[in-house]
């Protein structure tokens, strides 16, 4: 039997005041599968008639009498009883005559009416009022014995005769959400009744139909050993007064709850801060909303909304690196037992992370080691200020914690030495040298300008025509091929010595020398330029030595510089500078300028030695088609047939321009054509046509590829002056630029002598 009834039977049997049932469990939760169906309409708007009983000339038995109200059952029913039994009397039921021969103990109506008078109900009515279920129940009482219309005042029942759902003004809830109460709640008493938590729902409760906590069939009995009518039953108050239906259970009234119980606001919470008095807070908003509640009644809750943080819901920093062991132990020191809220609003208590206990012992210096990686030092901190950013008196992060979330110049530099002072000069030492302040990142890109101009110079000086005798004597490779070396190795002694130079610097020892060596190799050179102003018309065939020799020269640096490009390149590539358009990079433009120089000079190696080696291959495979007189390759799609004719035309047009109208005829062995002799003529057959277009096609491709490495050199040094204007520091030395002012006229020399 459900407990509330077991409640009804030991409140109906008990005659001293105040026994009533000690708890009240619930039978399931509010919101439970299927604990409540939708509700059925049965509307009953027809008024409440007397429903006559089965009397004898106005005497009726006990057992007709309808069972004791809900809310008279749960209260001291002495004075109840006391006014049936003055009604109740031994009557005559049967006659032989003018002789009785059965005897029944049977009650006036007339007397009950009488003696439940208002003044009798009043006694009563402040129970029954609190919730209007039971206080239509025991309208229906009265009035069916009676035929009152009212209880103690006229008009005071005029709302019982036709309940609705809306009767309920606060709706009601099961039983069962009793169990999500703290003990420290259910243990409280309600002022100023003094009653403790059970017995308020219990005063506030219905049930979803009539029940009976007794003998339905007899609910009254007098006991001529007391001389007294016993009740044996009382009636439930039931939803069914409404005339409507919800599913089976036991439930309370909500308002008559909530304002019996929160008399005095203060006095119902749970002391806390702490986890039961979270849930009796939570408990109470839930079933009885905010306005029964104190104003600073979320203050201090154990919940997972902010204060405490799910472990379902834990989230570490993406990057492994920022997870720290401290941080971890941490993390496991402070989960405890926390609320979070169920589909009612009621706690639901789970294993969480108190962020308060967290922040109080983590700080950005528990990152020191693991974040030396950027990103993993942007995810702490992102991660840390997500967590602790809004705990009050929290100051784990220095001030300038934004600029620690995002790369900084440093960052962006692929490399991880620099070239700056390691140490600062002694001011207590009369003998240490103060250290030279760095230079400005405009006197650093001067010295580039100046180092290009040397280089302009050397190529203009070498445009100078060269006497025949001295161009034969440039026929032989092995000249021109050393020649480049040695211009290279020029190049490469004066980055090494310069670089020995700074780190004999005080306060540059710690500067690596081959690194610095190997960057300074990837500065711009005008090498495009010395190639262009040598090949311009007129062509002569003796300044193919220069030509010659500078493509080695450059292609040996470039091969140097390809150390730090591809290294820029692949740091872009690993933390994710390219993607977006270099959206990672907008707050730097340097940045932006450096890295796309990067992986602009490695798409235009890619491309150039592509077209380097489709013109050798092509070469080669028209040199044996000649020998073998083999057909031509299978056409080609129209589009692609159309633009190689369009450029060997450009090729035959520069070639007819520049190198046939300076053809030196005695520069050449004679050639035979088709086995016939023509004597000292030389005629141009087919193959000198091609070796012709073949030239202008190298020095095409040479001249535009190292015009174009220039611009993305340029744009890397550019980026990375102005990104590492800190980092990237090296003394005033005062013989950078004359340095290579050397090289240029070695460069030079070596252009002039073969």
């Amino acid at each position: 039997m459900k407990v509330i009834s077991a409640c009804f039977v030991l409140l109906t049997i008990s005659t001293a005041h105040g026994i009533f049932p000690h708890r009240v469990h619930g039978v399931f939760a509010l919101n439970a599968p299927g604990a409540l169906r939708s509700v059925q309409t049965n509307p009953n708007d027809e008024e409440s008639t007397l429903t006559p009983l089965d009397n004898r000339n106005g005497w009726v038995n006990p057992e007709d009498i309808a069972p004791m109200p809900q809310c008279v059952a749960q209260q001291d029913h002495s004075v109840w009883l006391s006014a049936m039994a003055r009604c109740t009397s031994k009557q005559c039921t049967r006659h032989f005559g003018a002789i009785c021969t059965h005897h029944q103990w049977l009650t006036q109506l007339s007397c009950l009416s009488i003696e439940f008078s208002p003044d009798i109900v009043d006694r009563y009515l402040s129970i029954c009022s609190r919730s209007v279920l039971a206080k239509a129940q025991l309208f229906q009482w009265i009035h069916t014995i009676t035929g009152r219309m009212w209880l103690v005042n006229v008009g005071d029942a005029n709302r019982l005769q036709s309940l609705s759902p809306a009767s309920l003004t606060r709706g009601y809830a099961a039983f069962q959400v009793t169990a999500k109460a703290p003990a420290c709640l259910t243990e409280l008493v309600a002022n100023p009744s003094m009653e403790p938590f059970d017995h308020v729902i219990a005063s506030c409760g219905f049930t979803s139909d009539t029940r009976h906590t007794g003998n339905a069939d007899r609910p009254w009995e007098y006991r001529e050993d007391l001389r007294s009518i016993v009740a044996l039953d009382s009636e439930t108050t039931s939803y069914e007064l409404t005339g409507r239906r919800i599913a089976w259970g036991d439930y309370f009234d909500k308002r008559c709850f909530c304002e019996t119980f929160s008399t005095h606001k203060e006095a119902q919470l749970c002391p806390g801060p702490s986890l039961a008095s979270t849930k009796g807070r939570l408990w109470l908003n839930a079933t009885c909303g905010p306005d029964f509640l104190p104003v600073d009644w979320t203050d201090g809750l154990h919940t997972t909304t902010f204060a405490y943080i799910g472990t379902k819901d834990w989230r570490w920093p993406l990057h492994r690196a920022a997870r720290s062991r401290t941080v971890t132990r941490l993390v496991d020191h402070c989960t405890t037992d926390a609320c979070d809220f169920d589909s009612d609003g009621y706690c639901k208590v789970e294993r969480a992370v108190d962020r308060a206990c967290v922040c109080r012992n983590v700080s950005y210096h528990n990152c020191e080691g693991p974040c030396q990686d950027f990103e993993a030092r942007i995810d702490f901190v992102n991660w840390l200020q997500d967590l602790c950013g809004n705990v009050d008196g929290w100051h784990g992060l220095p001030k300038h914690w934004p600029q620690l979330a995002a790369p900084t110049s440093v960052d962006m530099v692929p490399w991880r030495w620099s070239v700056k002072p390691s140490r600062k000069a002694d001011p207590k030492n009369r003998h240490s040298k103060p250290l030279s302040p760095c230079p400005s990142a405009e006197s650093r890109l001067g010295s580039i300008v100046l180092v290009n101009l040397a280089t302009l110079l050397a190529g203009l000086y070498a445009r100078t025509p060269r006497s025949s005798t001295r161009a034969l004597a440039c026929g032989n490779p092995q000249t021109w091929f050393l020649s480049g070396l040695v211009i290279a190795a020029v190049h490469v002694f004066a980055n090494w010595m310069n670089a020995t130079l700074v780190q004999a610097t005080a306060g540059y020892e710690k500067v690596p020398v081959v690194q610095l060596m190997i960057l300074w190799c990837s500065m711009p050179r005008l090498t495009w330029l010395t190639i262009f102003l040598v090949v311009i018309c007129p062509f002569r065939e003796n300044k193919l030595y220069i030509v010659r020799s500078c493509l080695v020269t450059e292609v040996t640096l470039q091969a140097l510089s390809a150390f730090p490009m591809i290294q820029t390149v692949n740091y872009g590539l690993k933390h994710d500078f390219y993607l977006g358009g270099m959206a990672r990079l907008e707050a730097k433009p340097a940045a932006q300028y450096m890295y796309a120089g990067a992986v602009t000079w490695l798409i235009i190696v890619v491309v150039s030695l592509a077209l380097l080696l489709q013109t050798a291959r092509e070469a080669i495979a028209w040199l044996d088609r000649q020998k073998r007189s083999l057909a031509s390759p299978p056409i080609m799609a129209d589009t692609m047939v159309k633009l190689k004719e369009n450029w060997n035309w450009f090729e035959d047009m520069v070639a007819h321009h520049c190198l046939d109208r300076t053809w030196n005829p005695e520069g050449e062995p004679l050639v035979q054509s088709d086995a016939r002799d023509y004597g000292t003529l030389p005629i141009k057959g087919p193959h000198v046509h091609r070796t012709r277009r073949t030239t202008v096609r190298l020095t095409i491709i040479i001249t535009t590829g190292a015009f174009l490495l220039w611009v993305a050199q340029c744009l890397f040094w550019a980026g990375f002056i102005a990104l590492s204007s800190e980092e990237f520091c090296p003394p005033k030395l005062g013989i950078l630029t004359p340095i290579w002012m050397i090289a240029s006229v070695a460069v030079t020399s070596l252009l002039i002598i073969p």
